[in-house]
């Protein structure tokens, strides 16, 4: 399958990841209030380091690894059942810890906590690092986006007043469990037979996956930790301000990022083939596309979160506006990051390099929210976040100098820089003349389509290569769906 096709479907997969909870968070917040939400959210951050010790790195080895081998059948085969096995064997581990932490520690609403091990167990059936490395981005993605769609209705008909956090993460730990579980129905398509493997054959593939273990704890501390120290230094209901913040902008940038799981797959290949006239030519559009939709999203979420919070979030959360205004920059760090990190340091094995980025990140995300938490809470984390994120960008880009040309990449990057400011001072002028007071909905949809249409008009007059790709492969798809539906309306 295609790039295209394969971004497509990773990136439909992250648009259910967005689109739902836009459906499903505005009641949840509502219902729940700050509190019961931050409870949930503390309880999910705590049980993320257990999930996190518990893949060991496997996920990105795992990938990597698929792809270095699926040319070869009975190599792909052997590699799947030694990688499986060793993750059943950490994840076990991690449960135990897992619980022997909560009986240390009896953290109030146990019931959350307890809840959260149905997530270790869905690590543990996680197979879709096989579907990655094949690149069969179909699979994870339907299976992801019905998961989704279950999740989001059962949280409507089950959750309904304030003591229901506790149902509410039930719901979500489920749901992610399945959609772990049913993929396997795909699996013996590819993987035949099931094969024990002897231990000592799973054990060899710790060293590789410990390399990438190491950047993965440096990365859970900036994106994770933040909420731990929010709870720990600050209070609960400002976790349940930062994180549906952070989380949107987040989901946002996983639209850019979605490319780089899949140029994962395709660049471990190409490396594996010694193909390096490919390899740059993919690299070069990943890069120019990366910079162009990024910036999109910044702006778009800076402009449009006045209007957007008040419907969005309920006027309880209108302090999760300051949070994504200070926090959207991170987006172009991100999906810089993304780039120079997963799709060409790791298929190129600098892993040494990766962790040593990571690791900048994490130590100074670390001291400035030991910092800046206790003053100014939320927006504090933000600030730390945001610093973090560009230190993780540009240490990459120092380290990498030496083996790529980094005037090839962004020699193209000024056209994108110049539409976003010429966009984003359109919106600052019309903004200025026409005011929509009381009027959210209105005022998100217009200012929408003018930040759509004046960068887009914007690029087309500076040329820009990317644009003219998107906008094709746009007019191809809609082509193509109204085709569908005309012949549909005659059968």
């Amino acid at each position: 399958m295609g790039i295209a096709k394969n971004y497509f479907y990773n990136v439909l997969l992250q648009i259910s990841n967005i689109l739902i909870p836009l459906i499903t968070t505005p009641y949840v917040t509502r219902v729940l209030d700050p509190s019961g939400f931050g409870i949930v959210s503390f309880a999910n951050s705590i049980v993320q380091y257990f999930i996190l010790f518990g893949t060991l790195g496997l996920n990105l080895y795992g990938s990597r690894l698929i792809a270095y081998v699926r040319n070869d059948k009975e190599k792909l085969e052997k590699t799947f059942w030694e990688l499986f096995w060793l993750r059943s064997l950490t994840i076990f581990l991690a449960i135990l810890s897992y619980i022997i932490f909560l009986y240390l520690s009896n953290p109030s609403f146990i019931e959350v906590y307890l809840i959260q091990i149905l997530n270790l167990l869905a690590v543990a059936f996680d197979i879709s690092f096989l579907f990655i490395g094949m690149e069969k981005f179909k699979i994870v993605s339907l299976r992801g986006v019905t998961a989704r769609l279950i999740t989001a209705g059962l949280i409507f008909i089950l959750v309904k007043g304030k003591d229901d956090f506790a149902i509410y993460a039930l719901i979500n730990a489920i749901g992610n469990l399945v959609s772990q579980v049913i993929v396997w129905k795909y699996l013996f398509q590819y993987i035949p037979t099931v094969k024990r493997v002897p231990f000592r054959k799973s054990v060899k593939h710790l060293p590789g996956s410990v390399k990438l273990f190491i950047p993965m704890i440096a990365i859970q501390i900036y994106t994770v930790l933040d909420r731990t120290m929010l709870g720990i230094l600050s209070s609960e209901d400002q976790v349940g301000i930062y994180t549906p913040g952070v989380t949107l902008v987040k989901m946002a940038t996983s639209l850019v990022t979605s490319l780089g799981t899949v140029m994962l797959s395709r660049i471990s290949n190409l490396v594996a083939n010694k193909e390096e006239r490919m390899l740059r030519f993919y690299s070069e559009k990943a890069f120019d596309f990366a910079t162009y939709a990024s910036l999109f999203i910044v702006l778009n979420l800076y402009i449009l979160m006045p209007s957007f919070v008040p419907i969005f979030f309920g006027k309880e959360f209108q302090s999760v506006l300051h949070v994504i205004k200070v926090i959207c920059p991170i987006v172009l760090f991100i999906s810089w990051s993304n780039f120079f990190g997963i799709q060409l340091m790791l298929p190129m094995q600098l892993e040494k390099a990766f962790t040593l980025s990571v690791s900048i990140g994490a130590i100074v995300n670390f001291f400035l929210n030991l910092f800046l938490i206790p003053k100014h809470g939320a927006i504090g984390a933000s600030i730390a976040t945001v610093v973090a994120e560009f230190s993780v960008t540009l240490s990459q880009m120092i380290l990498i100098r030496t083996i790529i040309n980094l005037f090839e990449f962004f020699k193209k990057a000024w056209k994108h820089f110049l539409s976003a400011f010429g966009t984003f001072v359109i919106s600052l002028i019309v903004s200025r003349l026409i005011t929509f007071e009381g009027n959210n909905l209105f005022s998100l949809v217009l200012n929408g389509l003018l930040v759509a249409v004046s960068y887009f008009l914007m690029e087309k007059m500076l040329k820009s290569g990317i644009n003219d790709i998107v906008f094709s492969k746009m007019v191809s798809f809609l082509r193509r769906f109204f085709r569908v539906k005309s012949q549909s309306l005659f059968f």
